[in-house]
C-alpha cells in the first residue's frame, strides 16, 4: 500500500522536526552562581530573595575524594555532592558554562565527571582556565580525546563573557565558545570509561587571585542528556546576553539588581536608590527605631526608584526598609540603617577606596573591614567599574553592586565619575548627586569636600574653565577647617609608565590636565587631594609650587586600591613621596577636635601608613606621619 501525506501533514512534520531542533530537553542540572556577599554577624543581610548558590548534600562524615590537577594545579574550591551519580549522563550528553572572565591574572574553572579514588578515570572534563578552553574524554580502552581553544583576549560576548558548550552524541565529540563549533573529534571506542564510584565536581582554580570563589568566576552551569545542536547552543547563548544585557542577576526571579544604595547625605537628609529586575511599585519606610513608623509610597512602577528622605535629625542614627511590588509579588530589602551627618565641630570618621572595577571578591573584602571601622560615610575616587559604560551595564549589576553593597545599603557613598564611567551615563543612573555634570560638593563636620570630574580635565581644569571657576568660587568662600578635594586623576605620582615610561625615558609625574588646577588648591589652602585612577598607595609630602613645601603645602594622596589591576611603581624614587605601597587597600580618616588621623590598611587590615594633623585655631599645623617627628606647618 502507498502511503499519501497532505500538504498540510507534512508541513507538520516538517515543524516538529524544527522545533524539536531547535528546543533542547530540560537539563538535568541547572545550576546559578552569584557570589553571596553580606556584612558579618547581626549586620548580615541580602536585600531581597535569591537563589541559593548549590552547596550538595554532603554526608555528616567522608574521606574526601581524589581532586583534579588542571594546569598543574590543585583546585582552590571544590563543589561535590551536587548530582547524584546516576543522574550524570553516561550516553549522549551536552556541558554547559557560562563564564565572566575580568581579572588580569589566571583563573580557571572545571566541570568534570570523575572517580573518587586517586588513579580513577575522568570520563569527561569541560574546563576554562586563562582565556582557554578545553573539553576531554577517556574511553574504555584507556585512550582520550582532547579538544583545546584559545580564546582571543577579551574576545568575548561584551568582552568579558564565554559561553562554552561541550557536546557529546556517543561518537563526536564538539567544543563550541560564544555559539561557534571551534573544535571537534571522533572517539575511538564505544563507550567512556566510567569508574566504579563516579561523581560529578565543578572545581575552582584560582590561586593567583586571593578572595576569588566559583560564583565569580562561573555564573551558569548546566547539564543535559542529550549532544546540544548548534542552533539549541546559539538560542541558549542569546538567552544569557539577554539576561545580561537586562542587568538581571537571575532568569524569572524577582530580585533587586541594586541597592538599596545610599548616596548623598546632609544632616537633614538622605538619598536612597534601588534598582528590581522589573518595573515595580516601593514603599519605602523610616524611623529612629527597628517599629519605623514613616513612610514614603512610590506609586509609579519603574526599575529604578530614587527616595529622598528628608526632615531627619542630624547625628541620629535612622533604620529604613524598601519593599517593592509587582502584582502579587512582593520583595523586602530587610531592615537596614544609617546615620545622618554630624553637625560642625562634631568628630566624624570616613573611608576612602578608588577604583573597585572589576573584582568583587577584593571589594567585599575591603567593605567587610571598612565596615569594621564604622565610618561615617564612605568615599569612592572613581572607576567604581573598568568600562562601566552605556553598553556595559553587568558591570554595575554584577560587579560593582555584588561587592560593594553590603557596605552601601548602610554607609553612604559620595563618589567622583573615573573614565571607567566618564559617559555618566550608568554612573547619574545610579547616583543622586545635586549636579548632573558629575561635579558637586558637600560639607561634614568640620571638613568640605569637593567632588570634581576629571573626565573633563583638559577643557574645565583650566582658567576660565567650568570646573575651575566653580571650584575657585566655592573655595573662596569656604570657612571648613579641614579641606579636601576629590577627583579620579593624579595631580602628582611616582607610578611607572602612565605619564612616561619611566622604564625607557623621563615621566611628567602625574597628569598635566590635572596639574593645572593644582594652584588653586595651593592658593586657598586645600589640605588633601585624593584620586586614584592607578591602582597603588602614594601619599606625596605636602606641595607646592612643584616644590616640598612643610610650611605650606598640600597633601596628595593616591588611593587606588580597590579591584582594578595592581599597578607598580617607577625603578627610581621620586622626590615628592613619602610613602608608596604596591597592593589592593582602603583609607581611613578621623576628624576629631582640632585633629585628622589617617591610616591605610592592607587586605589583611594591617596599617600599612598613618598620618596625624592637627591644626590650630591660628591655622598652625602640626604634622606627623608614621613613626617621623612632627613637623610645623603654617
Amino acid at each position: 500500500m502507498r502511503l499519501r501525506f497532505s500538504p498540510l501533514a507534512v508541513l507538520a512534520l516538517l515543524l516538529c522536526s524544527s522545533v524539536s531542533s531547535l528546543f533542547a530537553q530540560q537539563p538535568v542540572a541547572d545550576w546559578t552562581f552569584v557570589p553571596d556577599y553580606v556584612l558579618p554577624a547581626k549586620a548580615e543581610n541580602h536585600p531581597g530573595p535569591r537563589i541559593d548558590n548549590p552547596k550538595g548534600n554532603a554526608p555528616l562524615v567522608e574521606i574526601d575524594s581524589a581532586s583534579l590537577r588542571f594546569n598543574s594545579e590543585l583546585p582552590t574550591e571544590r563543589l561535590r555532592h551536587l548530582l547524584p551519580s546516576e543522574s550524570i549522563p553516561r550516553e549522549a550528553f551536552s556541558v554547559e558554562m557560562w563564564i565572566l572572565h575580568h581579572v588580569n591574572q589566571p583563573v580557571g574553572a572545571v566541570v568534570a565527571a570523575k572517580g573518587k579514588v586517586p588513579g580513577d578515570t575522568v570520563p569527561w572534563s569541560l574546563g576554562f582556565h586563562n582565556w582557554k578552553s578545553s573539553f576531554s574524554t577517556q574511553g574504555i580502552d584507556g585512550a582520550m580525546v582532547q579538544l583545546q581553544s584559545r580564546i582571543k583576549r577579551w574576545g568575548g560576548y561584551k568582552q568579558r563573557w564565554i559561553h562554552l558548550v561541550a557536546a557529546y552524541d556517543g561518537d563526536v565529540i564538539r567544543m563550541f565558545v560564544n555559539g561557534e563549533e571551534v573544535a571537534s573529534g571522533h572517539m575511538h571506542h564505544d563507550k567512556l570509561a566510567w569508574p566504579e564510584h563516579t561523581e560529578l565536581e565543578l572545581a575552582a582554580y584560582m590561586n593567583s587571585e586571593p578572595f576569588m570563589q566559583w560564583a565569580n568566576l562561573v555564573h551558569r552551569v548546566k547539564i543535559y542528556t542529550e549532544a546540544l545542536s548548534e542552533t539549541q547552543i546559539n538560542r541558549n547563548f542569546f538567552a544569557l546576553q539577554k539576561v545580561v544585557e537586562e542587568g538581571r542577576l537571575y532568569d524569572g526571579l524577582f530580585h533587586f539588581t541594586a541597592g538599596p544604595y545610599l548616596n548623598y547625605m546632609t544632616q537633614e537628609s538622605v538619598n536612597v536608590v534601588w534598582e528590581t529586575d522589573r518595573d515595580a511599585t516601593a514603599k519605602l519606610e523610616w524611623g529612629t527605631t527597628a517599629e519605623l513608623g514613616e513612610e514614603m509610597e512610590l506609586s509609579k512602577s519603574n526599575r529604578l526608584q530614587t527616595a529622598t528622605i528628608k526632615g531627619l535629625k542630624p547625628a541620629t542614627p535612622y533604620f529604613y526598609r524598601i519593599r517593592s511590588n509587582c502584582g502579587d509579588e512582593q520583595i523586602d530589602s530587610g531592615l537596614l540603617t544609617f546615620k545622618t551627618a554630624v553637625k560642625e565641630s562634631q568628630p566624624f570618621k570616613f573611608a576612602v577606596i578608588g577604583d573597585t572595577e572589576s573584582r568583587p571578591h577584593v571589594n567585599d573584602r575591603l567593605a567587610k573591614l571598612i565596615w569594621s571601622e564604622r565610618p561615617n560615610f564612605l568615599i569612592n575616587l572613581g572607576d567604581l567599574t573598568d568600562a562601566g559604560k552605556e553598553p556595559h551595564r553587568y558591570e554595575w549589576t554584577h560587579e560593582y553592586f555584588i561587592g560593594m553593597n553590603q557596605l552601601t545599603s548602610r554607609v553612604p557613598v559620595f563618589a567622583v565619575p573615573g573614565n571607567g564611567e566618564d559617559d555618566l551615563y550608568w554612573y547619574n543612573h545610579y547616583h543622586d548627586y545635586p549636579e548632573p555634570e558629575g561635579f558637586y560638593k558637600f560639607r561634614f563636620g568640620d571638613a568640605a569636600f569637593f567632588m570634581l570630574d576629571s573626565n573633563q580635565r583638559k577643557e574645565e581644569f583650566v582658567p576660565g574653565g567650568k570646573q575651575y571657576e566653580w571650584l575657585k568660587k566655592e573655595l573662596a568662600a569656604c570657612d571648613a577647617k579641614w579641606k579636601f578635594a576629590c577627583h579620579h586623576h593624579a595631580a602628582y605620582t611616582g607610578e611607572e609608565d602612565d605619564y612616561g615610561d619611566t622604564w625607557k625615558e623621563g615621566t611628567t609625574f602625574g597628569d598635566p590636565a590635572v596639574q593645572k588646577i593644582v594652584p588653586l588648591y595651593e592658593e586657598f589652602g586645600v589640605d588633601m587631594v585624593m584620586f586614584g585612577h592607578l591602582h597603588l598607595y602614594e601619599r606625596s609630602h605636602p606641595m607646592k609650587g612643584g616644590q616640598v613645601d612643610f610650611a605650606a603645602g598640600t597633601i596628595h594622596l593616591l588611593a587606588g586600591g580597590g579591584g582594578g589591576n595592581i599597578e607598580d611603581f617607577a625603578p627610581t624614587p621620586t622626590f615628592f613621596s613619602a610613602k608608596v605601597h604596591r597592593g589592593h587597600h582602603y583609607v581611613i580618616i578621623e576628624s576629631q577636635n582640632n585633629t585628622l588621623t589617617m591610616r591605610m590598611y592592607d587586605t589583611n587590615g594591617a596599617i600599612r601608613d598613618s598620618l596625624v594633623l592637627s591644626k590650630q585655631d591660628d591655622g598652625k599645623v602640626t604634622m606627623k606621619a608614621g613613626d617621623t617627628e612632627q613637623v610645623d606647618r603654617k
